[in-house]
């Protein structure tokens, strides 16, 4: 026979599921994601923690800071809304 939960059992699955959720998120959101291209255009995830991963993000790095330089945009470090 299946368990039956009341208001406060559906509410507690809800909570745990969504605070799962965002954690989930926030970790994925922490480690850039490098993405290739073959000849066809379909997208290709570069292994994070990979040597190929690394230099690819070093370069992304490097290519953001030369646009934000050229624009006159503010460091990378620093939030734009700051006053």
């Amino acid at each position: 026979m299946k368990e039956r939960k009341g208001p406060l059992g559906r509410t507690v699955d809800i909570v745990a599921g969504t605070v799962a959720d965002t954690v989930r998120r926030r970790r994925q959101a922490r480690v850039p994601r490098a993405l290739v291209f073959d000849a066809e255009g379909n997208p290709r995830v570069v292994p994070a923690g990979s040597e190929a991963h690394e230099r690819l993000i070093e370069i992304a790095e490097s290519l953001v800071t030369l646009a934000a330089e050229e624009r006159g945009w503010p460091d990378a470090g620093e939030d734009p809304l700051e006053e």
